[in-house]
């Protein structure tokens, strides 16, 4: 079953239309980790062709992933991460990390992420001032930019309403 686009002009919103589908982090995550064939990918995530065939249709035409002939079997195609694609690293592991702070399976970590160089585990990213701060949800105010509309600005002074009362 196919869902309608989400038409609210919002970035949360349109990011969601194109990798909103909870299958489709699993598959960034395996082209993340080296997953090139669409067999490859099938088989570890163990969804049917037909969905896996629509979730690659979807993140090839917003250019989130690139389909290539395998230079191994002219026949066969490779799925690579583009530029866009690439981009989705910090989101995927902030949900690597919630996911293991939050859902924990009682073992201790199931994957672990250590800086190549050091071999130091890398830091839980946090959202971060210009002078590198730490920020939460309280001390970030956001402000309309420039292609915000009514529907952003009422989301703005409810929050800010809000804000006030507290």
């Amino acid at each position: 079953m196919t869902r309608a686009p989400i038409t609210d002009d919002c970035g949360v919103a349109q990011a969601l239309n194109v990798v909103g589908e909870w299958r489709t982090f699993l598959i960034v995550r395996n082209l993340f980790n080296g997953m090139r064939t669409f067999d490859a990918l099938q088989s570890h995530l163990g969804i049917s062709t037909s969905v896996l065939s629509a979730r690659l249709k979807t993140l090839t035409e917003a250019g989130v992933i690139e389909k290539r002939p395998d230079p191994q079997d002219g026949r066969s195609h490779e799925y690579r991460l583009t530029e866009r694609g690439l981009d989705l690293y910090p989101i995927l592991i902030a949900l690597l990390q919630w996911g293991e702070k939050w859902t924990p399976n009682g073992k201790g970590p199931r994957l672990q992420l250590v800086d190549r160089e050091t071999g130091q585990p890398i830091r839980a990213l946090a959202v971060t001032a210009q002078d590198g701060r730490t920020l939460g949800p309280r001390d970030v105010t956001p402000i309309l930019g420039p292609g915000g509309n009514d529907h952003m600005r009422a989301l703005i002074a409810r929050r800010n309403t809000r804000k006030a009362k507290t």
